[in-house]
């Protein structure tokens, strides 16, 4: 059964309508015959579509039927000037003489028929005697027949459709687009020069903005007609207002258009002034922006720096963020860029963007020469590095913990996110000497007491030290009570949880997580909810309430159903494939174990794949199911024909099969750090090779060292016999991380550099960051080559790599310091 602890989010985007080639070839066709009229455009199906929204300049969100209509025939007017062969002496909009040479050339025919049909109707003054459109269109264009006329004119909308459609499909011409219907508005406001005057002042505007403001900095400018001019701009929409009309928006499109024909001294002084209102108004956001854009750096780093805390209570750490990336390096005092560059790393660092926070830092640490700031700086990269490089984490913390002041509060910080470290490396006496130290300084604030506490009850939960693991876990639960921060309540309830039932007190464990689920059920946290009612699915499973453990694993998985969370729901079904196979609920088991399968299948869960083909060799029920592997590689040999009938650490396990009465996948889990679905199949291994005993099915399963196995296993030989498990285990598991890596990245292996097959040189007692790694090339490779391997293997591995050519061209090349039986081979 698995442990819910991660989620992620599912979006939906809908489709946008299929129409076919038919389906454009109509629409163009009634369009062109409505050109003239903006309402009947505006009702063609074409004018609600994708293919005008660039247009839409003056609203793209509220657009009026007369902005779409217009927007249609722009769009309209767009493709037929692309049925012209060449650029047009003629432009739309302007008197296109009637000897004009074009009128008779074949290749003009078609723009010429849906130009003068449908777009610039000939007027009745130009018909030929007896005749209307078409007659004279014949006429003028020399056209042979009315019957070819119409075969062009069709031809002429086929062809506009087409274009229709691609742009429709692509918005290859977006900017296109956008462009003309500017231009269009454009033209309109240079007839009113006090409008487009005026309308010059809201470009300074980004987002809605008070209408009393744009009155006083227009004023300030001396402006004349004022509210005629605002008038003008609100009753044409290029100025949108509310119902009250107190405030007042600028497109962003048309703003960008207006704003780069301002001046740049008058567009920083209007900047400038708007700075100076928002100040007032206490706006900091809106302040800082303002005073980026007038270029007054120091001012605005100033305002920012000093309402950042504010700014994140009120969850506006995202605009921040951007605002503190807009700082040039030139434009600020090293302080203030010291400080700017320490809070961007923090903001970034929350929001995952880890290699952006570290060149933050270290963009910081340039310009400061004092111990004080020095260790911030280092302890932030400390914890940048903390998931995927602990060695460098803990330089890092090192280099931070001789420059704080013994007393400085983020000191405690630093000493719990190091013992944090110690824990998952199980370095069980550092880190609790660094918790200790972290609880005797003083002054230490409640919530960084509560955080200690915590990492020292996972500390003494992980060594099987229950009770003090309770009574930390339990103080820190009592701390956060008092602080009312119930988000943090509601963990601390679930870490009692967690710990209860590792010590199988179900019941405990049971009440724990029900009052972590009301905390968050009045938080309405969903994802926390999905969590806390598989949890106590679970402590109902491990008790033997099987009927419990399936309401709440049912309610927990509709939730993740609901809200996108595939792991958790894959998690799930496995737990009630689990629970359904105990019942000897057939039908259902077998339900929930291929709809977790397939969705771990689809999604890429190798951990969670590995866990369902461990039920399945455990319940006799599964095993009838055909599945699919991850596999894509069927050339691959299977593992147990390229290596020693016993690997490191079954040879470990088999030892401490001999100290322990039963063998469980928890205690295997324990001692070498590994999943539960790896540490099952390592015992399920070894049961199938004979050396150890199944017994009992489920919850309740163990294993035992095989009568028949004693024989062979006793005693090993010297070269054979395994170090102690709790001293060498991590050996083993390294060796299989470093396998797991070369078996990810073969095929690249293979194209790269010819490597044909890999395995790992050493003695059973190995010491892997010394190994040697012994490689068969397909094709004798050059020195260049072969370096390069080197190089790129130490690199992927991050491990000293020396490399021992063990065969070329076929030939087999044993090295000296490689015997045959001693490679572990990844694959050959």
């Amino acid at each position: 059964m698995r442990l819910l602890d991660s989620a992620e989010a599912f979006v939906h985007t809908p489709n946008a309508p299929a129409w076919t080639p038919s389906d454009f070839a109509e629409f163009v066709n009634s369009a062109l015959k409505s050109y003239n009229s903006v309402l009947a455009l505006a009702r063609s199906p074409l004018a609600n579509s994708a293919l005008v929204s660039p247009l839409l300049v003056l609203d793209d969100v509220s657009p009026t039927a007369e902005e779409r209509g217009r927007a249609m025939r722009l769009v309209l007017a767009w493709a037929v000037n692309r049925l012209a062969p060449e650029p047009m002496q003629y432009a739309l909009g302007t008197e296109r003489p009637l000897d004009d040479p074009t009128w008779s050339d074949p290749r003009w025919w078609r723009y010429n028929i849906l130009r003068h049909r449908y777009l610039e109707p000939l007027h009745p003054d130009d018909f030929i005697e007896g005749g209307r459109f078409t007659e004279t269109l014949v006429a003028l264009t020399g056209i042979p027949s009315p019957d070819t006329f119409f075969d062009e004119r069709n031809r002429a909308i086929r062809e506009v459709a087409q274009w229709l459609q691609e742009q429709h499909d692509t918005g290859r011409a977006n900017a296109e687009l956008q462009q003309l219907a500017l231009s269009e508005v454009y033209q309109v406001l240079q007839k009113q020069q006090a409008a487009l005057d005026l309308l010059g002042v809201a470009a300074t505007f980004e987002t809605v903005f008070p209408r009393q403001l744009l009155n006083k900095m227009a004023a300030i400018e001396n402006y004349q007609r004022l509210e005629h001019a605002l008038d003008y701009l609100v009753r044409h929409r290029f100025l949108l207002t509310e119902d009250a009309g107190s405030s007042l928006w600028l497109s962003p499109v048309l703003r960008r258009f207006i704003y780069a024909r301002q001046p740049l001294a008058l567009a920083k002084r209007r900047h400038q002034r708007a700075a100076d209102y928002y100040t007032e108004q206490d706006e900091p956001l809106l302040a800082v922006r303002h005073l980026q854009q007038a270029e007054n750096w120091a001012t605005a780093a100033t305002i920012l720096l000093a309402s950042a805390s504010e700014l994140i209570s009120e969850l506006q750490s995202t605009e921040l963020r951007l605002l503190l990336q807009r700082f040039p390096v030139s434009k600020l005092a090293p302080a203030q860029w010291r400080d700017i560059q320490i809070l961007l790393s923090d903001l970034l660092m929350v929001n995952g963007a880890h290699t952006e926070a570290l060149a933050a830092c270290r963009s910081a640490l340039r310009v400061v020469d004092s111990s004080f700031y020095q260790a911030r700086i280092y302890r932030r990269m400390g914890k940048l590095f903390e998931f995927h490089n602990q060695l460098h984490a803990l330089n890092y913390y090192q280099q931070a913990l001789t420059r704080f002041e013994i007393d400085d509060p983020e000191r405690i910080d630093l000493l719990k996110d190091r013992a944090w470290i110690y824990i998952l490396r199980k370095e069980w006496t550092l880190a609790e000497q660094d918790l200790l130290l972290a609880l005797a300084q003083t002054p230490i604030t409640i919530q960084q007491q509560a955080d200690v506490l915590d990492a020292l009850s996972y500390l003494c939960g992980e060594n099987q030290r229950y009770t003090e693991a309770i009574q930390h876990a339990q103080a820190a639960l009592a701390l956060r009570e008092g602080l009312g921060d119930m988000g943090r309540v509601a963990q601390s309830f679930g870490n009692l949880g967690i710990l209860y039932a590792n010590m199988g007190e179900y019941v405990h464990a049971i009440a724990a997580h029900e009052d972590a689920l009301q905390v968050h059920r009045h938080l309405d946290n969903r994802p926390k909810i999905a969590v806390c009612l598989s949890n106590i699915g679970l402590a109902h499973h491990l008790d033997g309430r099987l009927q419990a453990a399936l309401a709440n694993y049912q309610e927990s998985l509709n939730i993740c159903r609901e809200i996108g969370l595939p792991l958790a729901e894959s998690r799930i079904h496995s737990n009630l494939a689990e629970v359904y196979a105990q019942l000897e609920q057939p039908a259902l088991a077998i339900q929930h174990w291929q709809s977790g399968y397939a969705l771990s299948l689809q999604a890429g869960f190798a951990d969670q794949i590995d866990y369902f083909n461990t039920l399945r060799s455990q319940f006799p029920l599964f095993q009838s199911i055909e599945v699919d592997t991850l596999d894509d590689d069927p050339s691959q040999p299977a593992q147990s024909t390229m290596r020693p009938a016993l690997e490191q650490d079954e040879l470990e396990i088999i030892q401490l099969a001999k100290a322990e009465p039963r063998l469980t996948p928890k205690l295997i889990m324990d001692l070498a750090n590994v999943s539960r679905a790896t540490a099952t199949r390592r015992l399920g291994s070894l049961t199938e090779k004979g050396y150890l005993q199944v017994h009992g099915k489920g919850r309740g399963t163990y294993y035992t060292l095989a009568e028949a196995a004693a024989s062979t296993t006793q005693p090993l030989t010297a070269a054979q016999e395994a170090p102690p498990m709790a001293n060498d285990m991590s050996l083993a598991i390294l060796r299989e991380e470093v396998f797991a890596v070369l078996r990810k990245h073969r095929q690249q292996l293979f194209k790269r550099y010819s490597v044909a097959a890999i395995g790992l040189a050493a003695p059973p007692a190995i010491n892997l960051p010394q190994s040697q790694l012994v490689v068969r090339f397909d094709s004798h490779p050059d020195l260049e080559s072969y370096l390069a391997l080197k190089q790129h293997l130490s690199e992927l591995l991050q491990i000293k790599v020396d490399l021992l050519p063990e065969s070329t061209g076929g030939q087999q090349i044993v090295s000296p310091s490689a015997q045959r039986e001693e490679i572990s081979w990844v694959w050959s």
